[in-house]
């Protein structure tokens, strides 16, 4: 729906709910007891007009920003919030995150790692409250390395949101570095999340990559742990309602990253049905 149908249709509503309340007790009651009824709840109608005011004001300051998500100029897009955040530094985090998924979309680098260092003398703990979608953007570098020392400051999970998925990302990294020994118990330990996506990459990472990787010992156990992830989730999903799932989950940044290992542990999920 375009930004200025919302905008209009917003706007109807709240006059339409404001006419009606104040117009109600004339008609219900007629013009002599209505007088009396408005008088004693004026503050109603303040907060009416305060909202309807507060709404339209947010709109206008807003309305060059909508009209370029609406035209998806991502270029336009990234210069406004370059300035708005980086420029004027107002470290809004509905606006951190959009500019990062631009910048992304973009593939400017350069621009995240501005903000990033920008957040960390100026408001760091926005930093580490997305501390999962910088190292996500972090990892496209395909700079294992960075990646693997800008999670070490945020695994606590302290102030993180989505901290299961960045103690994944950190497992993910070091298994891309080879150290599976440290990455298991980090893999491991999402095994049991309750979103399915994580759980089941988690699982498909646990019983494939770090099991090859895993003394005779402890792989059976990696395998089986593994196993009964895909054994609950197979049940729980079907294909169609799976794939509505991972499409729900490539809403986030930080999934579509992700997506090559997503689709393969999608298939990996089925795989014993076929």
């Amino acid at each position: 729906m375009k930004f200025k149908t919302i905008f209009i249709l917003f706007n109807a509503i709240l006059i339409f709910s404001f006419a009606f309340i104040f117009l109600m007790p004339f008609f219900l009651l007629g013009a002599e007891y209505s007088t009396p009824f408005w008088l004693k709840n004026w503050p109603l109608f303040m907060v009416f007009a305060a909202v309807l005011v507060g709404f339209n004001i947010f709109f206008v300051l807003n309305w060059r920003l909508f009209s370029l998500l609406e035209s998806e100029d991502w270029e336009s897009l990234g210069a406004l919030l370059v300035d708005r955040v980086l420029v004027r530094r107002r470290y809004d985090r509905r606006m951190i995150r959009l500019l990062v998924n631009t910048s992304l979309l973009r593939g400017d680098m350069a621009t995240i790692e501005r903000l990033e260092s920008a957040l960390r003398v100026g408001k760091p703990t926005a930093l580490r409250r997305d501390a999962v979608l910088f190292g996500a953007a972090r990892m496209l570098k395909n700079d294992a390395e960075a990646t693997e020392a800008f999670l070490a400051e945020f695994v606590d999970g302290r102030g993180v949101d989505n901290a299961q998925w960045l103690l994944f990302y950190y497992g993910f990294v070091l298994v891309m570095r080879e150290r599976f020994d440290e990455a298991t118990p980090r893999v491991q330990s999402t095994v049991s999340a309750k979103d399915p996506v994580l759980a089941l990459m988690s699982a498909y990472i646990l019983g494939s990559l770090c099991a090859v990787a895993a003394k005779p010992g402890d792989r059976q156990a990696q395998v089986d742990s593994a196993e009964a992830v895909r054994t609950r989730l197979s049940h729980t999903f079907d294909v169609a309602k799976w794939a509505r799932e991972a499409e729900r989950a490539k809403g986030e940044v930080h999934i579509v990253i992700l997506s090559r290992i997503l689709d393969e542990a999608s298939g990996w999920l089925f795989a014993a049905k076929a």
